[in-house]
This record gives structure tokens, C-alpha cells and sequence, in this order.
């Protein structure tokens, strides 16, 4: 499970055009435009036709076939697993995860990414031994799920966490509609 969990993170980073090593990388087009140009709260569409869905800090955000709520945000150096060069910790975020599509559904370690207040992103760490990990449970439809993942940092931060639907988290770089769940 775990090779395949990180050789589904290298298939979809190629994929995507991402660049960068270990557990974090930049997401390319694929990150949001400046938090100062997003609203508190809504949808937006921007000039290049992606839409972006944010939720204020609290709030459950929710796109079409998932819903996604921050339940804590902790900040701790050590997890089990390495740190990537030049990060210095994991930003560990709880959350409830709930499927709204039809089908049972999977989440895959590019579903959700933490973006620090300079919008740089860091994918959530397949190896970190937390509590109920999420990268890899399937959701029945209509069921939520409770669980943690941690995203190394270079510092504690502010920011977003990205979130892409389910329909599109393996295939991230053609995602037209995203959600911004704000953090700490």
C-alpha cells in the first residue's frame, strides 16, 4: 500500500508538471491565485477559467462530491518519518472528510495540499505516524471520515489548504473548479 501510495504521488507530480523533491513540491499553475486576491469566503472564477471555492477559517467547505471541514491544526518536529530538506516541521490538520458523490471514493495524497501564506504548497507526508491517517481510505458514498494528515513545513504558518475534487485527484493538473479552506 505504501509503494503504491508513493508511486501514485510520482506519477501524478510528472503528470502535473510539479516540481520539487520529497514531501513537498510547488504545484505549478495548479497552486491559487494570492490569498489578498481571494474573497473571505464564495466562489470566484478567474481569467484563466479556473474556479476557485473558499471557506473561511471554521467553515466546512464544500464542492460537489466533497466536503471537507478543519477540525484542529497542531504543529510538531517530529512524526516517525524524515523531514524533507529545508523543512522543519509538520503542520499536522485533523479534518472530516465526507464523500457527497455516488460511489465509494478513495483519497489519493494529491487530493489535499497546505499552501503557506506565500502560497507555496506542500503535499501531506505518505509515511508521518499519526493518528487515523487519511491517505488511502475509501469513503463510502455519503459517509464522512475523520482523520489526520501532516504536510512537513519549513515554519509554522497561516495559509489555505487546497483541496481537489474527488473526480479530480489524480489527474490535478486539468482540474477546473478547487477549494481553499483556510487554517490557523
Amino acid at each position: 500500500m505504501r509503494r503504491a501510495a508513493l508511486a501514485a504521488v510520482a506519477a501524478v507530480l510528472v503528470t502535473a508538471g510539479c516540481s520539487g523533491g520529497g514531501s513537498s513540491a510547488s504545484a505549478g499553475s495548479n497552486t491559487a491565485p494570492p490569498s489578498s486576491t481571494l474573497p473571505v469566503s464564495g466562489t470566484v472564477t478567474y481569467k484563466d477559467g479556473k474556479v476557485y471555492t473558499v471557506a473561511p477559517l471554521g467553515a466546512k467547505l464544500a464542492l460537489d462530491d466533497v466536503s471537507v471541514k478543519i477540525d484542529g491544526v497542531a504543529w510538531v518536529d517530529r512524526l516517525g518519518a524524515p523531514l524533507p530538506p529545508g523543512m522543519k516541521l509538520f503542520g499536522v490538520v485533523r479534518l472530516t472528510i465526507t464523500n457527497t458523490s455516488g460511489v465509494a471514493q478513495t483519497l489519493t495524497p494529491t487530493q489535499i495540499w497546505l499552501l503557506d501564506r506565500d502560497n507555496h504548497a506542500f503535499l501531506a507526508s505518505v509515511g508521518a505516524q499519526v493518528d487515523h491517517p487519511l491517505i488511502g481510505v475509501t469513503i463510502p458514498p455519503g459517509k464522512s471520515v475523520t482523520g489526520t494528515l501532516a504536510f512537513p513545513a519549513p515554519a509554522r504558518e497561516k495559509g489555505n489548504l487546497l483541496v481537489y475534487r474527488f473526480a479530480d485527484s489524480t489527474a490535478i493538473a486539468h482540474a477546473h473548479h478547487v477549494g481553499l479552506i483556510r487554517y490557523g
